[in-house]
């Protein structure tokens, strides 16, 4: 028309058709990396469209096929709908091994049925009020199979022209997982060592779940991330107790190689556990997986990786529902196998939060987020896993049986316990000097009550066990162990209850109760230790549990403490033999894993922080007798005492020397060379009168709680 403008035609969009729909950041690659992942088309430029002055109407054909299309549609998300209920509800998740699709840049005749898989995959989101996991992956994952003794040397990362795609600079993260054969013998290890783990799981499902997850895999059908994170923890906790007598069976040709695999399998495990967190839901497995892990890494890289890992547990674990598995509206899934293994969970994490809150220094101190008044869910029953199943009855066995629930049923309770130590001294009372003598002696009633009730079949032999309940040879073994576990933890727990008053008893005598009990439960975590030390349950493993330490180093310093002010006592002997073999295991344990190694340097570094007195070069060495060697009897478990704790006979000591000078014992580990030199320096400090009120004991331990977590 005249007079009229010309109009310039619209500037190139800055992102495609699609982004600019959903408000997506575009990359402005032809095709863009999300149009590439959700496979549809990718339209960068749209066409231009000259104006009109008429306005256009849809032809009768054109409404046709928009009906046709919604009508699609709606069959399309109503089938998508009874797929997603008939299922376990969790959502599409990383594709399997097979490589993503990329999509040209015209469209192939099926385009538009891609298309309404993507509205379809958005509408299901809105009925459901979640977001498909596949706009929040951060980046591509291939899963791919190759033997455990080529895996240090195979790819992290893959380019997009080995997966065939096309139009993508992206690099795709390559998780490696182990053949299906070899998955079986590693999953036989972890059956076999799983009584040292957390008892999260149902032993006798986890070879279904592993045919599951290679079945998918095989098939090129979605792999649920869960899965895949409990099997890759379960693959790590394997290499990590894997033993030379493991090498029959043709995966490794040393322990040492498949123990240095271990950290590798973690990080790969706590890749896919990231991705998996980026889901609305991970099933049950990704949350045992991720307590597996955090436990196996705990051993090779200390306490703070656990604890990180230990509160993405906890979270995964109430996006599941599990603090809420008996609440009413749960009913018709109160007897299932389901809901038993996840009352086993969630009471697992429940006291590993209180025991955590209870300790003694870090940021975790006197905190915990499981509240009994805000979960609903009933602790698991004292069954076997062949008594879990759909239908199964709320019939549990006695505690005075063995099954394989009674070491959690008694781990439940010293948390407990540990709960009731943090409330009666709330964070908010920080600025008081803590815990009352009086309250102090009200929980070691608790203790002492808990003490007297653990089961009778804890303190029997290994024959005995087999005789009187039936057991196999490796049940009873298994059992041995956790009573020997679990009386450690008990003592333990006393002797660090009471050690704050211990170490003020020489100068109150009202404390002179706590200094007692102190001193005899230091000399049953000692004795306790060694047994399991020298017994071939333990080496049966792999697992060397680095938290032990702890309670061997107290033990070490109350016993000390005491020959030093009460040079005179009749125990003075036998107390001298008991700390110079503490700190042997504790030097022994330098090279067990780093996490032991960090322990020792830190037991090291804070006594000489907290005592810079300098030794007296003239004074003379302690004479050193002669040795003894005498055989520890380990076919037996330790007997009962005068107060119902399992004792080991002193008599049964190897290598028992008067002497604390531990330099002289052989040649020393790798680093032992400080260590046996700052020691001996340490016990004669002590053994020429220090004072013993010149360690701030409340910082040491604190300090040394704080560096092991």
């Amino acid at each position: 028309m005249k007079g009229q403008k010309n109009v310039a035609p619209r500037q190139r969009p800055v992102s495609c058709h699609f982004c600019r729909a959903r408000k997506l950041r575009c990359n402005r690659m032809a095709p863009c990396s999300n149009c590439i992942s959700r496979r549809i088309n990718c339209t960068l430029e749209s066409p231009v469209v000259h104006p009109s002055n008429t306005p256009s109407t849809p032809s009768i054909s054109e409404t046709s096929e928009i009906i046709e299309r919604l009508n699609r549609l709606e069959n399309l998300l109503a089938t998508q709908k009874i797929d997603v209920h008939g299922q376990s509800g969790q959502p599409p998740e990383v594709e399997g091994s097979r490589p993503p699709l990329v999509h040209a840049a015209t469209s192939p005749p099926q385009a538009q049925t891609l298309d309404v898989d993507s509205e379809v995959s958005w509408l299901e989101s809105a009925f459901l009020d979640q977001i498909p996991s596949v706009h929040v992956s951060k980046s591509q994952v291939v899963f791919r199979t190759c033997p455990v003794g080529q895996i240090t040397s195979a790819k992290s990362y893959i380019y997009p022209r080995e997966l065939g795609t096309i139009g993508s600079s992206e690099l795709s993260r390559c998780i490696w997982l182990p053949p299906v054969t070899e998955a079986r013998v590693l999953l036989d290890k972890f059956i076999r060592v799983a009584h040292h783990l957390p008892y999260v799981t149902h032993i006798s499902s986890l070879p279904s779940v592993l045919e599951q997850i290679y079945a998918d895999l095989n098939q090129q059908r979605q792999i649920q991330l869960g899965q895949v994170v409990w099997l890759l923890s379960i693959v790590a906790a394997a290499t990590h107790s894997w033993l030379e007598s493991d090498c029959v069976y043709g995966l490794f040709t040393t322990s040492a190689g498949a123990n240095d695999q271990a950290s590798l399998w973690i990080k790969a495990t706590e890749d896919v556990l990231d991705m998996a967190c980026q889901s609305p839901k991970v099933s049950i497995e990704g949350v045992q997986g991720a307590i597996i892990l955090g436990f196996v890494a705990a051993h090779v890289d200390g306490l703070h990786r656990y604890r990180v890992l230990f509160a993405i547990a906890v979270v995964l674990a109430r996006d599941l529902g599990l603090h809420r598995i008996d609440h009413p509206s749960n009913a018709s899934m109160a007897n299932t196998a389901r809901a038993e293994i996840g009352r086993r969970v969630w009471w697992y994490l429940c006291a590993s939060e209180w025991k955590m809150a209870a300790r003694v220094g870090g940021m975790a101190e006197g905190i915990y987020s499981c509240h009994p008044r805000q979960m609903i869910t009933k602790k698991p029953l004292n069954i076997n896993d062949d008594e879990v199943f759909d239908g199964m009855s709320r019939d549990e066995r006695p505690l005075s049986q063995p099954t394989a629930m009674s070491y959690t049923m008694q781990r439940i309770r010293l948390a407990e316990i540990s709960r009731s130590i943090v409330e009666r001294s709330p964070l908010a009372m920080a600025h008081t000097d803590g815990l009352s003598h009086d309250a102090v002696m009200d929980i070691d009633t608790e203790l002492q009550t808990l003490i007297n009730d653990v089961p009778e079949f804890y303190s029997m032999s290994k024959s005995a066990l087999m005789q009187t309940y039936r057991l196999t040879q490796s049940q009873a073994e298994k059992v041995v162990f956790q009573g020997l576990t679990t009386y450690f933890l008990l003592y333990t727990q006393r002797c660090k209850l009471h050690f704050p008053f211990f170490a003020h008893s020489f100068e109150n005598p009202a404390y002179y109760p706590s200094r007692d009990i102190c001193i005899k439960y230091a000399h049953l975590i000692i004795q306790s230790k060694l047994w399991l030390e020298n017994s071939d349950i333990d080496c049966a493993t792999g697992f060397k549990f680095a938290g032990l330490l702890i309670g061997v180093f107290l033990a070490c310093i109350v016993l000390l403490m005491d020959i030093c002010t009460n040079p005179l006592s009749p125990q003075n002997e036998q107390q001298r033999e008991e700390v110079y073999k503490s700190f042997q295991i504790i030097q022994e344990a330098q090279n067990e894993s780093q996490t032991t190694a960090k322990i020792v340097g830190s037991l090291v570094h804070i006594l000489q922080k907290y005592n810079q007195q300098p030794l007296d070069s003239t004074h003379q060495q302690p004479r050193a007798p002669a040795q003894t060697d005498m055989a520890l009897d380990v076919s037996q478990a330790p007997g009962y005492s005068e107060c119902g704790a399992i004792v080991p006979p002193m008599s049964s000591y190897i290598g028992v020397t008067d002497s604390l000078n531990i330099a002289e014992d052989g040649p020393p580990n790798e680093g032992g060379d400080d260590l046996s030199s700052y020691w001996n320096n340490f016990t004669q400090s002590f053994e020429q009168g220090i004072d013993v009120n010149s360690f701030d004991w409340d910082n040491i331990f604190l300090e040394l709680d704080s560096s092991f977590i």
